[in-house]
């Protein structure tokens, strides 16, 4: 079966929600991940169905710098048909606040601050999931960017540190305090990385307890989920993150079922598969010339996951060094599926719990 929409019975149609100023429709928001979503990333899983996208984690004293690369990351994307949430790190509120206003310069719609992160280097530098720790900090930096700029605030959180010191809630009401006007909450602690299985019922319980959206996240990865997490846990919005790794269709199901239109046709055939790997790699090479191979193999190998004889292709994948031969590889991998009618959906639209 390739049609979304027809899998199952939809159990309702969830509503657009307001951050801000911004509308958030469909309320899927892509999350953001370090070394992958890039403007040609979003640009992607926007023409697929997200309906916010979220840049990677930028750093607050990189762009005070003027860092050229991280300067980089702020590119505009005149092409881009949904808003645009910039992330920042940092832990020092003047910082971050001058930061916040080169963001507003350069078009984005909406501020996100990370206070979830758990990689080390980021920690090194107390932020990210550090803050959870200084909650009185935390909430220093949001004010400080709610002084500095009109866009809306939003800040993803965690559980807490670790599972002995889980304060969200506490955490939560400081930001609130502090004039944020959303929160997204990815349900694990900084401990846990993302090991285990997310506990939605803290999204819940946050959702019954805050006067401004809260976004849920964790182990959203079939449209089966994305409606049960929506439901469960009462959220305005769903953030998807790995999940979306060579697969924009996560999103694309998600719409299709609850009756939105899609912005790209045909969705759900191995000639869409072709046409968007190709968009995307075609993306890394205007963007990144000098790191086509390692780029290249790295984003096939996404798309490849969940493929017929992915194992075996990605091996090869991996001995390959021109960007040439990996698309080659791809294209006739492609080629063999159609000719053994291998349907699209069996392996690209994942729909179990």
């Amino acid at each position: 079966m390739n049609d979304p929409a027809e899998h199952s019975p939809r159990l309702f149609y969830p509503q657009p929600f307001q951050i801000g100023n911004v509308t958030v429709d469909p309320p899927l928001v892509l999350a953001p991940m370090a070394g992958v979503t890039d403007r040609w990333y979003r640009r992607i899983m926007a023409e697929h169905g997200a309906g916010l996208v979220t840049s990677e984690m930028i750093s607050a004293e990189g762009m005070v710098r003027k860092n050229k690369i991280t300067l980089g990351m702020l590119a505009p994307d005149p092409t881009l048909k949904v808003p645009l949430a910039i992330q920042l790190f940092g832990a020092r509120p003047e910082t971050i606040a001058e930061a916040a206003r080169m963001v507003e310069q350069n078009g984005a719609a909406l501020i996100d601050i990370n206070a979830g992160c758990p990689v080390r280097k980021v920690a090194r530098q107390g932020a990210g999931a550090v803050l959870l720790r200084q909650p009185d900090l935390l909430q220093r930096l949001v004010e400080a960017v709610k002084k500095n700029v009109r866009l809306p605030v939003t800040v993803k959180l965690r559980l807490g540190w670790d599972e002995p010191s889980i304060n969200v809630l506490e955490t939560a009401r400081r930001i609130v305090d502090a004039g944020a006007d959303g929160i997204t909450l990815h349900a694990r602690t900084a401990r846990q990385g993302y090991a285990g299985q997310a506990d939605w019922s803290w999204i819940k319980r946050l959702k019954a307890a805050m006067p401004i959206p809260v976004i849920g996240n964790g182990d959203v990865t079939s449209p089966d989920l994305a409606e049960r997490l929506l439901l469960d846990t009462g959220c305005d919005g769903v953030m998807i993150g790995r999940a979306s790794l060579g697969n924009p269709w996560v999103f694309a199901a998600c719409v299709a079922r609850w009756g939105y239109p899609l912005n790209i046709a045909p969705a759900f055939t191995w000639s869409s598969y072709r046409a968007t790997l190709q968009n995307h790699l075609e993306g890394l090479r205007q963007d990144r010339p000098d790191r086509c191979p390692g780029a290249f193999r790295k984003v096939i190998g996404w798309y490849l996951s969940g493929c017929p004889g992915s194992a075996c292709l990605r091996q090869q994948l991996s001995g390959l060094s021109s960007p040439v031969a990996m698309v080659e590889l791809c294209e006739s991998a492609v080629e063999d599926w159609v000719t053994k009618g291998l349907p699209f959906a069996e392996f690209k639209l994942r729909w179990g719990s």
